[in-house]
């Protein structure tokens, strides 16, 4: 960020941005929380530039009136965002810009999409490639976690592939620990799509989770009592009404030191963003479930658009995860060794199965040179019988033509002439 504050609580005070706010919130809380630090953003650009005379509400009006060139201040705008002590992202620099204009044109100001394209330029993309994680990483990650709470949080994400936002959100009735495998509902409003879902979790990450829950209650299974708690908070808290994203940047923060303890703390390359994070875990689930079933079936187990043609019962989405769930276990030694046993099985079948097809084009090869000699042995033969009876023709027309009288001759007789 720059050396100045965010004026997050200044901007959120202004009437013109509470409506906005407010309007844009109903469809989604993270659209309210996202759009509110682009405009905290633009009335922080405001206070430290040219334009510190206004505030995002007082500057509705020139702008209004064309006293102020709307893309001029929007490119200036630009240059704040890309400087790069704020350490922002492409992404987040096109969501800010875009939010700021979301309030301007909320409130009347016109700005022409093509005007815009033209005066106002955006930093260039840069796609870098991501850091992928495997189940060793995962594993290094969970064997130094000394943290019930955030232990069972990452062994959720990892076997479910579920995002961080979503598993924070879970309520003590979500979760059904009598059913094997675990099943987990989320909700339609805590879901990045609005479309409810059923995901599964691994029976190590059920121990861990069990384990958590319990331990925040007096008695076993008094959780039951309570089924609208939030599993993911402290004991001492009100948890039915936590806020979700306080509780994300505590959990993140333990996550950090974490990644630090472990030596994997590293940051992409002139970014705030680390290259492993929660939605690392999300990419990792989504790898595997893909190796070991189908495309279709990853894309709609992690509530992704999916062909409206790929469709199957709930029996057969458990036994999907089922065959999955092994892939997705980490710290349950028995079942990592036997994964290990399985790939080394795996290992030895493709080495044998690489032997006998190399036999096989050996085999083809040795027949392919041996056709290739007959049939340059035939050729030749064919070509000597061809011009043995060439020079036979030859010579008989050499014949008929010194003595025309030979065509009298039967054949028998002037074959053995032809031999004399």
């Amino acid at each position: 960020m720059s050396k100045q504050t965010l004026l997050i609580k200044e901007a959120n005070k202004l009437q013109t941005v509470k409506h906005f706010l407010n309007s844009k919130g109903r469809k989604s809380n993270k659209t309210h929380v996202t759009y509110s630090i682009a405009v905290s953003h633009f009335q922080t650009f405001l206070s430290e530039s040219e334009y510190c005379d206004y505030n995002i509400e007082t500057i509705l009006s020139p702008l209004l009136e064309g006293k102020i060139n709307i893309y001029r201040l929007l490119d200036k705008f630009v240059g704040y965002l890309v400087d790069g002590n704020r350490k922002l992202s492409y992404q987040s620099i096109v969501v800010y810009i875009a939010g700021v204009k979301s309030y301007l044109e909320f409130n009347d100001v016109d700005i022409s999409s093509n005007k815009f394209k033209k005066m106002v330029t955006l930093p260039s993309k840069q796609k870098r490639i991501k850091q992928a994680i495997d189940a060793q990483d995962i594993r290094s990650i969970l064997s130094s976690c000394t943290n019930v709470r955030l232990k069972a949080l990452l062994l959720v994400l990892a076997s479910s592939g579920m995002r961080v936002g979503e598993a924070l959100s879970l309520r003590n009735s979500d979760v059904n620990f009598d059913e094997s495998p675990t099943k987990v509902h989320l909700r339609a409003e805590n879901t990045k799509t609005k479309q409810e879902r059923d995901v599964y979790i691994s029976d190590e990450a059920k121990r861990e989770l069990k384990k958590f829950v319990d331990s925040r209650y007096s008695d076993k299974d008094e959780c039951r009592k309570f089924p609208n708690h939030l599993i993911f908070t402290k004991r001492t808290l009100k948890r039915e009404t936590v806020d979700t994203r306080m509780l994300y940047v505590r959990l993140h923060d333990q996550f950090i030191k974490l990644l630090e303890k472990v030596e994997m703390n590293r940051r992409k390359d002139g970014q705030v963003r680390r290259n492993i994070t929660f939605h690392s875990l999300r990419a990792f689930v989504k790898s595997t479930i893909a190796t070991h079933t189908n495309t279709d079936f990853s894309e709609f187990y992690l509530g992704h658009s999916y062909s409206t043609y790929w469709n199957v019962k709930a029996n057969e989405i458990r036994d999907l995860y089922l065959k999955c769930m092994k892939f997705l276990t980490f710290l349950d030694y028995a079942t990592v060794e036997s994964v290990g046993k399985d790939f080394e099985a795996k290992l030895e079948q493709r080495d044998q199965e690489v032997s006998s097809l190399v036999k096989k084009v050996k085999k083809l090869e040795d027949e392919k040179l041996y056709m290739s000699t007959m049939v340059e042995g035939w050729e030749k033969s064919f070509k000597e019988q061809q011009n043995e009876m060439q020079n036979e023709i030859n010579k008989l027309m050499s014949m008929y033509g010194n003595n025309p009288k030979l065509a009298k001759i039967k054949p028998e007789a002037l074959k053995k002439k032809l031999k004399a």
